[in-house]
């Protein structure tokens, strides 16, 4: 049986739809796997910024049957989806910290005043300010190797990215900081991949051998948080959902006009804890 894995043509978007092909065919013997590449809006730097620009074109394509599922960063994927599609599994879980990547080897504290960060993230954008209101921030396009160029080539100061696209790439030696959970919280999902099919299609129920129960916990948790909040990846909000035995630990922020709002808790269902994070964190 062939199962067509839509999927961006990025390096980061291929060694992950290459991951989940690979467990695929783990766990199922009689399935052989071919990687389907789909330029997004995203990629094309065209369609907007809202939610959902570098995964629209793979969820179409699941849809319409050109694929049969579709391998996503998580945080990339917005909280409501399609109703012909759904969110088949979570099969991994990488480092959700964000990190620093500074030519000059300086972490936060030590830039110098008026140092250039390269983040088009209002979360990251937000976090960072925080704790230093003195730091400059532009926009930076491009894959995750292409903004590191541009930092390495002097045109920013530093980048902020994630932990688990360093990981994924062979580039962790490039990170100067990993931030602590309070220090920066993470954007929903981030580190996550996640798999959408069309829904009903129990072609493809070999899914749930690959879904990790633990990490597709914390994703309801998160997304829950966010969906309740009516914001999108784009937004200052950021949550991190741990999951140990049967308890969820959450980790909430919201910067708004007011400043910078954390919420700690800890429940057993994770979307009502996601959505009593976001009640919590609008006080």
């Amino acid at each position: 049986m062939r199962v067509r894995i839509g999927t961006r043509g990025s390096e980061l978007a291929l060694l992950q739809a290459r991951s989940v092909a690979e467990q695929i065919e783990s766990v199922q013997s009689d399935v052989y796997t071919e990687l389907v590449e789909i330029e997004t809006s995203g990629d094309r730097g065209r369609g907007g910024k809202g939610p959902g620009m570098f995964v629209k074109e793979v969820n179409r394509a699941v849809a319409e049957g050109e694929v049969d599922i579709g391998v996503h960063s998580l945080k990339d994927l917005p909280t409501d989806i399609p109703t012909e599609l759904s969110l088949a599994c979570v099969p991994e879980r990488l480092s959700p910290n964000d990190v620093l990547v500074s030519p000059s080897e300086d972490d936060i504290h030590s830039l110098p005043s008026g140092s250039i960060i390269g983040t088009g993230s209002l979360r990251r954008r937000a976090e960072i300010s925080a704790q230093r209101s003195d730091l400059e921030f532009e926009k930076i396009r491009g894959n995750v190797d292409t903004r590191m160029g541009k930092v390495e080539g002097g045109e920013y100061d530093a980048l902020i990215t994630s932990m688990a696209a360093l990981e994924r790439l062979g580039l962790t030696e490039k990170a100067v900081q990993e931030f602590e959970f309070e220090e920066v919280v993470p954007a929903a999902g981030q580190g996550s991949l996640g798999v959408v099919k069309r829904t009903g299609d129990g072609d493809v129920d070999f899914l749930n051998s690959i879904d990790d129960e633990d990490f597709h916990r914390e994703a309801i948790c998160e997304r829950a948080y966010l969906k309740e909040l009516g914001l999108g990846c784009r937004a200052g909000a950021g949550i991190i959902a741990r999951v140990k035995d049967a308890e969820i630990k959450s980790l909430a922020v919201l910067h708004d006009s007011e400043g910078r709002r954390l919420v700690k808790l800890q429940g057993k269902d994770p979307a009502e804890l996601g959505r009593r994070a976001a009640s919590e964190v609008r006080k």
